[in-house]
């Protein structure tokens, strides 16, 4: 819940900041800065998969109360990671040396990109040092701290960056707003985990190679699975912007954007996952983690499938009256392309979240890497025929490939589910329920004029009880057995 909370204010301040600093920045000063986030966004592969082992171990320890072990663990991700926040600062300079030579950058934004860059590459380094100590909060499940927390850097940021921007300055100053919003976050962070966790004593002695070892083998295979997410959701926008144009990156951003969003509404679920799977694994738990499969990739499915629905149906509607009319028609596209894979992939985040948590996530890795290698060899390849759409089918095809192929067998290792019951039994239904919201969404589009963006979301709203009725039918015996109970249960203690 207080995931979602968080979400859905980050996503709100996206919906009412990205066009605002849009129209403030221009298509190409637009595009510059998406361009530089996502060149410094490759330093955080630096992480080499640390944060997931400082999850996995800081989670277990505390539950089995083995509190050595969990300060063992995070005093040597710690110690590592000091080191690779320098060499971040320093990558960071010789980024920013090289950006405008490596993109069709206007030589008037040069300065101002090499400079944001070098702030984007401190707060980078900030997150990696400090982000260490700040991920226990997630290991104890404290997820409402955590968003408290994330939603004052929010304020912070969205204050900062529409003063600036309304005084006249550019994406420098748009990257300091960022970097005060960090340093405020982390030291807030890291002070509630000294609080939350006494017992946890860090050290910056350097660390035992067995606690070293013990990391490594865990976090090689999360590193992985990081340079994979990178090259899927940051390699598209470079292979724009190398191939086409700056601007042409506003257009694929704009639809990557909505994509991130809906990304960032499952892994607020996701990411629950993980140390409640360790949790479920320290105890010999098996049942639990079949019921945290079946229920968690239920529960995702219905949360990102109308959201999907409306993108690739609605999207060219949605992006006309958000951002304007100019960028309705390309984005809109996009967003058909974009959503086909993203289904499948929300479907297996539960399976993939509970295959960290268990340390099972090496084949998952190896799969995911050689997505993102395909992923960035195909949209280099494509780019040349159809531009932009190229880039987005070249992220689309290996995505589809894996998660259509592998997942489904690799839950019989997790879980002990074969494929059928994940495919027929575990998403078919859901899928079933999304066929009526899909139809009447179609109509509501063809049919009804949509003059703004109060009315496009009256007109989704009015539409979204078809799909929660459709899983109600479907689900009938459940809800008849399990939910209606517990309501009346509800409703006749508040009526005493």
């Amino acid at each position: 819940m207080f995931n979602w909370l968080g979400t859905i204010a980050n996503m709100a301040v996206g919906f009412f900041l990205a066009p605002f600093i849009l129209h403030r920045l221009g298509d190409v000063a637009y595009g510059v800065w998406v361009l530089a986030v996502s060149v410094v966004g490759y330093l955080g592969l630096l992480d080499l998969g640390m944060q997931s082992s400082v999850l996995r171990f800081v989670s277990k320890g505390h539950t089995q109360g083995n509190h050595q072990d969990a300060s063992d663990v995070i005093s040597a991700a710690l110690w590592v990671r000091l080191q690779l926040s320098a060499l971040a600062l320093l990558l960071s300079v010789a980024l920013s040396a090289a950006f405008p030579f490596l993109f069709k950058i206007p030589a008037a934004l040069a300065s101002d990109a090499r400079i944001a860059i070098l702030l984007i590459g401190v707060t980078t380094a900030i997150t990696l040092s400090v982000g260490v100590v700040a991920g226990v909060l997630s290991a104890l499940n404290r997820y409402d701290l955590q968003n408290y927390v994330g939603l004052t850097q929010t304020a912070i940021r969205v204050i900062g960056v529409v003063t600036v921007l309304r005084t006249g300055h550019g994406i420098v100053a748009i990257a300091v707003c960022e970097l005060v919003a960090t340093i405020v976050g982390e030291i807030w962070l890291t002070w509630l985990a000294r609080r939350l966790y006494p017992e946890l004593k860090i050290r910056l002695a350097k660390p035992k190679k067995e606690t070293l070892r013990q990391i490594w083998v865990y976090s090689s295979y999360a590193f992985l699975t990081t340079i994979a997410v990178q090259l899927v959701y940051q390699a598209d926008n470079l292979v724009v912007g190398a191939f086409v144009s700056a601007s042409a990156v506003t257009y694929y951003a704009i639809a990557n954007s909505l994509c991130r969003y809906s990304n960032q509404i499952i892994s607020s679920i996701g990411g629950t996952f993980v140390p409640a799977a360790s949790t479920y694994e320290a105890a010999g738990d098996a049942a639990g983690l079949l019921a945290l499969y079946r229920n968690g990739t239920r529960t995702t499915i219905m949360v990102s499938l109308p959201i999907l629905v409306t993108l690739a149906i609605r999207g060219r509607t949605f992006v006309s009256l958000w951002m304007g009319p100019q960028y309705g028609h390309s984005s809109g596209i996009l967003l058909i392309i974009l959503c086909s894979s993203l289904f499948f992939a929300f479907a297996n985040r539960t399976a993939a979240s509970i295959a960290f948590g268990v340390e099972k996530h090496k084949t998952a890795a190896l799969w995911a890497i050689s997505e993102g290698i395909a992923n960035l060899a195909l949209s280099i390849t494509l780019v040349h025929w159809y531009g932009i759409y190229g880039v987005a089918l070249g992220t689309t095809i290996p995505s589809l490939v894996v998660q259509l192929f592998f997942w489904p067998r690799y839950v019989s290792k997790l879980v002990g589910l074969s494929s059928f019951d994940v495919v027929w039994k575990v998403w078919g239904p859901m899928i079933l329920a999304g066929v009526p919201f899909a139809i009447a969404t179609y109509a509501v589009n063809a049919l009804l004029p949509t003059p703004s963006l109060a009315i496009f979301f009256l007109q989704v709203f009015a539409v979204l009880p078809v799909f929660f009725i459709s899983v109600a039918l479907i689900f009938r015996h459940y809800v008849r057995q399990r939910v209606m109970p517990r309501v009346r249960s509800l409703l006749f203690s508040r009526a005493q």
